[in-house]
């Protein structure tokens, strides 16, 4: 079987102060068939407790078995496929490495921004007897969430500082020039991250291809195969987005969201927000139900499995 070409985004609402959302429990132990594949706005860390199959990654795919562990960067496309007939038992940790980093690092911008860029490379598959020191710390943060005992924020935020470090020593010991060939998205990930970094600020597709060191045109091609849609609607998509997480904290002014979220003209934040989602900011708030909407004609943007 071939993964499929036509990719969903599924966004995901990370809790009020935390930097980290687990999926856990027996709702997790299924077959897993993809259908589309799919990516998300926060970095997908995945562990299978039993069960085998394949993990779709793009344009290849990689066999799993008990104690394989996936790290799943952003906006990566990617799905599970479990072996015919076989039940899998997964359990998925979604983190604000972007966030975290920006609270860890204030002061040393720089610093923090290649470290993220370290660890958000591309999609790597481990087994955890291979990896202890990293799969005990992601067991930790797993199980943090499932005990949830005082100082549980606290803890987890450790463990994530210590993740950290364990993924920037896992890409140094990682031969990437194979990793971009085969997985062109690889080509257009520093455009990615400088969007997800700067989406608040006017962003110029020349200076997007710039920083992946091609040329413009090249570089627009290469976004809309890789990503479905063209940078331009990429860009409002995490724009969009933002505003929604935004309104799930605070009802701001349409003005004040606009602003926040990179818009310089409010006309042209509601139509873009309309669009997206198919209601306006005020609607959409107040429906809690209806917070999903469709970019193209070949890559969905729902709210992520809960």
């Amino acid at each position: 079987m071939e993964g499929r070409k036509i990719e969903e985004f599924r966004y995901y609402e990370m809790p009020m102060g935390r930097y980290d959302l687990a999926l856990l429990g027996d709702k997790w132990i299924t077959n897993y068939r993809t259908g589309e594949q799919h990516f998300h706005n926060f970095f997908e860390i995945s562990y299978c407790y039993f069960g085998e199959g394949v993990v779709f990654l793009g344009e290849t795919s990689e066999p799993y078995k008990d104690g394989t562990i996936s790290l799943i960067p952003s906006n990566f496309p990617h799905g599970i496929h479990s072996r015919e007939g076989g039940i899998c038992s997964w359990e998925f940790l979604y983190l604000d490495f972007a966030g975290f980093i920006e609270r860890c690092y204030q002061g040393q911008e720089y610093q923090g921004a290649k470290i993220l860029e370290q660890i958000t490379q591309f999609p790597i598959l481990i087994e955890s007897k291979d990896y202890p020191g990293l799969s005990g710390v992601v067991r930790a943060i797993l199980e943090e969430n499932r005990e949830q005992k005082a100082f549980n924020q606290e803890a987890v935020n450790g463990y994530i500082y210590v993740l950290i470090q364990e993924l920037v020593r896992l890409n140094q010991f990682i031969s990437r020039v194979d990793e971009k060939e085969s997985l062109h998205i690889e080509k257009i990930r520093p455009a990615l991250v400088y969007i997800e970094m700067h989406y608040q600020e006017e962003i110029k597709i020349q200076a997007l291809a710039e920083c992946c060191s091609i040329s413009e045109p090249y570089f627009r091609k290469l976004f809309r195969n890789c990503m479905k849609i063209s940078p331009l609607e990429y860009i409002n998509t995490v724009r969009i987005q933002k505003a929604c997480d935004y309104l799930l904290k605070k009802d701001y002014p349409v003005n004040e969201l606009a602003w926040k979220v990179g818009y310089s003209s409010v006309s042209t934040f509601e139509r873009n927000f309309k669009k997206i989602v198919g209601k306006s900011p005020k609607q959409w708030r107040l429906n809690s139900n209806a917070r999903r909407g469709y970019v193209g004609d070949s890559t969905k943007v729902l709210q992520g499995w809960r």
